[in-house]
């Protein structure tokens, strides 16, 4: 920030404005609109200067009245008439002022434009190499981060002339304050100083509320890395990036199918944190002008609208965090983080398929599809989980700027706190899920194998069908076990959101249920043990 601040305030939409064009996207009308606007710079110094001749000319005036009669015209009207006219000659100077005042002097080196433009260009990189990117979803993820890739230039920039706007309006509220201030309080010119001072550090107080909640240094670089490596969801799809199939599955059956819909979406998670980098950007604008709106009408404005907002704006910024600290929330010690439930799941089962001969009979097709699809379907449901655990997350950081009348749904209802919880557990959905096996069964692996008690009179042939029935079974439970659980933490939120379809009962039903049809094996066998029929029907080992 120097002296020519104005010509610097062009400089920079100019060289990020270059042309005027026609609307094809949001980043084209957000460029026709600033570009429209450029002059306004330009155009709040002419009439500033014009407006300092005025006040020097009525300065003059007024000394002479004042020498004419004191009693009338106090000497501090032509003085601050002439203070006035200074300052609206010199407005450069006074932004650089308010500018320092919040900086301390310091310049941040914070560029939103530029960091969302490394981010964009990441995640579209990501995603050209994923298998049909051009023609999936992600295709269309990837359209409409480039349709928003001018935002933050736009906000950064309408911050600028705010600040310009409220520097003006400042002396002229100076100089009423002066003339009258019973009329006008002090805190009136103070408070447009301040905030004129917060919108042309933009960069500062974006850094501020990053730091507030993330800590440390402000390192948007890592926003891919840290969605993709550190939340660790990728460590249980394997690497679909690198076009390989989800968790070693997958082929040209259905199994491809369902892993194809998780590679052509695969960058949700990436995209979901771009819309969070935006939405912190906006929170910050209208943050400060909240906290302008609360110290001149406190009545009207509560200070908690403008203090909620910075720290939204900043756990939206720190959304690849956030989402690892909740996620690493709940996963307990010695249990693998985000593993799917059982990577062996596909394989130990007491079975004889030769799948893909074109000669398998009922039982073996039965076998061969639920052995196809059930880790891609685990692995994609994880995924589903993962997305819906950070939509949870951006819905709760949402209503912190909600006031308190709303109930369930207010920034401190029970609702919001349980959307934050159940974003945290559908996060670490497979953790959880080990840790409910863990708990009832004492095991997540055993309970996979079938011995029947009685095989008399039973040819080979037999024995392999009735093998191959019970491990698609069994596979079949795993699934319908597994979305079973989720759909039971859905249930739990509905009923903290106070939905009277919802009950509690439901929820745990389905949590348990699911836990339980996840241990078939395991649960049969307590059973037999219970009923003391352990010498008969099957055991699972």
């Amino acid at each position: 920030m120097n002296r020519h601040f104005f010509a610097y305030l062009l400089g920079l939409i100019a060289l990020t404005f270059s042309t005027a064009v026609f609307a094809q996207d949001i980043s084209d009308i957000g460029e026709n609109v600033v570009e429209s606007g450029s002059a306004l710079p330009g155009l709040i110094a002419g009439l500033s200067y014009l407006s300092g001749i005025l006040f020097a000319v009525t300065g003059i005036y007024k000394s002479i009245e004042h020498v004419s009669n004191p009693n009338q015209v106090p000497l501090k009207t032509p003085v601050v008439r002439f203070l006035i006219g200074g300052g609206l000659f010199s407005l450069p100077i006074i932004t650089e002022a308010v500018y320092n005042t919040i900086t301390a002097g310091a310049t941040s080196t914070f560029d939103p434009q530029a960091e969302l433009m490394t981010q964009i260009n990441s995640v579209v990189a990501m995603f050209s190499a994923i298998t049909f990117a051009g023609s999936s979803i992600d295709a269309i993820f990837e359209s409409i981060l480039r349709s928003v890739r001018n935002m933050p230039a736009v906000i950064t920039a309408l911050g600028y002339l705010l600040g310009t706007l409220l520097s003006v309006s400042a002396l002229y509220k100076t100089r009423d304050h002066v003339e009258d201030p019973t009329r006008v309080p002090l805190k009136d010119p103070v408070l447009r100083f301040i905030a004129a001072g917060a919108l042309f550090a933009l960069p500062t107080v974006y850094e501020a509320m990053y730091e507030t909640i993330a800590g440390g240094g402000l390192a948007f670089g890592g926003i891919v890395a840290s969605l993709f490596t550190a939340a660790g969801f990728l460590l249980a799809l394997d690497d679909p990036l690198a076009g390989i199939n989800c968790v070693g599955f997958g082929g040209a059956g259905v199994d491809e199918v369902i892993c194809n819909a998780m590679r052509g979406t695969v960058g949700l998670p990436v995209f979901l944190t771009m819309v969070s980098y935006l939405l912190g950007l906006i929170l910050g604008l209208w943050a400060i002008i909240k906290i302008r709106d609360h110290v001149q009408d406190p009545q009207r404005v509560p200070l908690h609208e403008g203090i909620s907002r910075l720290i939204a704006g900043g756990v939206f910024f720190s959304m690849p965090a956030v989402a690892t600290i909740i996620s690493n929330s709940f996963m307990p010690v010695g249990l693998l983080a985000n593993v799917v439930i059982d990577t062996a799941l596909a394989g130990a089962y007491n079975e004889n398929l030769t799948c893909g001969a074109g000669t398998n009979s009922l039982d073996e097709a039965m076998g061969c599809f639920m052995s196809d699809v059930l880790g891609p379907t685990s692995t994609v449901l994880n995924f589903f989980c993962f997305c819906a655990g950070m939509i949870f997350v951006m819905v709760g950081t949402s209503r912190l700027i909600r006031s308190a009348q709303e109930g369930a749904r207010g920034p401190g209802g029970l609702g919001t706190l349980t959307t934050f919880f159940v974003g945290g557990i559908l996060m670490s959905f497979n953790v959880i899920i080990r840790a409910f096996s863990s708990t009832f069964f004492g095991s997540t692996v055993a309970g996979k194998n079938a011995t029947l008690a009685y095989t008399t009179g039973m040819s080979a042939t037999e024995l392999d069908a009735t093998y191959n029935v019970i491990s698609a079974v069994l596979r079949f439970m795993v699934i319908v076990g597994l979305i079973s659980f989720a759909r039971g933490i859905f249930i739990l939120r509905d009923v903290a959101e106070g939905k009277q379809q919802a009950s509690m009962m439901a929820g745990i039903t389905h949590i348990v249920g699911g836990a339980f049809a996840v241990n078939m094996g395991p649960l049969m066998n307590a059973i037999q043990t219970t009923l003391g029929i352990t010498a008969w029907g099957v055991s699972f080992s």
